[in-house]
């Protein structure tokens, strides 16, 4: 990530690369995920991805149907009969292989989960930061603010009495040159 600061064209085909693998949010901890992962992590992650999809839970029970049905009706050669050893036996290396591999994409989205979570801390310590540094520039405005008006009132406090004085020179005045009035 430091790196892309440095090497904008490193950056650009990291960016191609992860759009060509079809990953497009480029939020750091998603990016960070993607492109540290092996080629069997990626792997990891389809397969679980796929097993868990309705289309997959369709298209196994299809394929089960199907077997089951042309062994029980007998339309082509029984090559798996009744109890079903064969499709048994391809269930349990399904289940052999899958359960890894869905403890790896577990583990990976558990290690994403980590990442999404220290990115947030971080963000939410720059974001502290950031109100505090705010909140200090608006303590010393309103210190600035409280003196500015401090300063106008003495010169308003000035003012008046200045007025007040020459209202009274002034009256003095007129009582001078017009003395019966």
């Amino acid at each position: 990530m430091a790196t892309d600061a440095i090497n904008p064209s490193a950056s650009l085909r990291q960016k191609k690369a992860r759009t060509a693998r079809g990953i497009t949010h480029g939020h750091p901890v998603n990016v960070l995920h993607h492109d540290e992962a092996s080629f069997g992590e990626r792997l990891a992650d389809q397969i679980a991805a796929s097993i868990g999809s309705w289309t997959f839970l369709i298209v196994q029970s299809i394929a089960v149907t199907v077997w089951v049905t042309l062994n029980v009706v007998g339309l082509v050669k029984h090559w798996d009969i009744y109890p079903f050893v064969l499709l048994n036996l391809l269930f349990s290396v399904q289940a052999a292989y899958t359960g890894p591999v869905l403890l790896l994409a577990g583990n990976r989205q558990a290690q994403k989960d980590r990442l999404t979570l220290e990115h947030a801390a971080d963000e939410a310590e720059t974001t502290e930061q950031r109100t505090l540094t705010i909140l200090k520039e608006i303590q010393d405005n309103t210190e600035i603010t409280v003196k500015i008006l401090t300063h106008l009132q003495e010169q308003q406090s000035t003012i008046v009495e200045t007025h007040q004085r020459m209202a009274a020179v002034h009256e003095q005045m007129a009582k001078e040159q017009h003395p019966g009035a």
